[in-house]
């Protein structure tokens, strides 16, 4: 409803979205970010995107990797926080390099399922795709859906949006801890 997107465009306003991709991505990359600015952008309410061109896919994710690890935003507590999108020929290979940063939960995926419970579950901030095995307009659903549709610890639901069955206060007991344990392994993983 535009009463409910008016309210989402008011929480995501100090957001900034990060972008960049590889040259097998350039296409798709130039379509999502359109999409996010036009239907989320603007001078009032919208968020600011930041598109850091195609580069290598190694470099393409340093910089989205690099913004998110020095900005205040990279906390655990992701609500209006920088977010970023990646595109490469699949969305693994700059996911990959992505993880390398600290405070950065790079996800790739390719369907609602996926990019509900990488938000929901694991707290992803950035959405990798992968433009040879997903078309534009799954796309900018799959992008629409993880920067202002789903956050951290909300009931994800399944393509049918139907409430995932395993979904309990168990679940969302542990995740209240989670990402204090992933910082913690971030941390032992720089000291090695």
């Amino acid at each position: 409803s535009e009463r409910a997107e008016k309210q989402t465009r008011k929480m995501n306003n100090d957001r900034t979205i990060y972008f960049a991709c590889d040259g097998f991505g350039e296409k798709l990359k130039d379509a999502v970010k359109c999409h996010i600015q036009k239907k989320y952008g603007g001078k009032e309410g919208g968020c600011k995107v930041v598109d850091f061109g195609s580069d290598t896919y190694y470099d393409a994710a340093a910089k989205v990797g690099k913004a998110l690890a020095c900005s205040s935003s990279s906390s655990s507590s992701n609500k209006n926080g920088g977010m970023g999108v990646l595109v490469c020929g699949t969305g693994m290979g700059v996911g990959i390099v992505a993880n390398k940063f600290p405070g950065v939960r790079a996800a790739p995926c390719e369907n609602i399922a996926a990019v509900r419970c990488a938000r929901a579950v694991n707290n992803a901030n950035v959405l990798c795709l992968g433009q040879l095995v997903t078309s534009t307009e799954t796309a900018t659903v799959l992008a629409e859906e993880f920067l202002f549709k789903q956050d951290f610890i909300s009931h994800p639901s399944d393509e049918n949006d139907k409430p995932l069955e395993w979904w309990n206060g168990e679940v969302e007991d542990f995740l209240k801890t989670s990402m204090a344990g992933v910082e913690k392994v971030e941390r032992e993983a720089k000291d090695l």
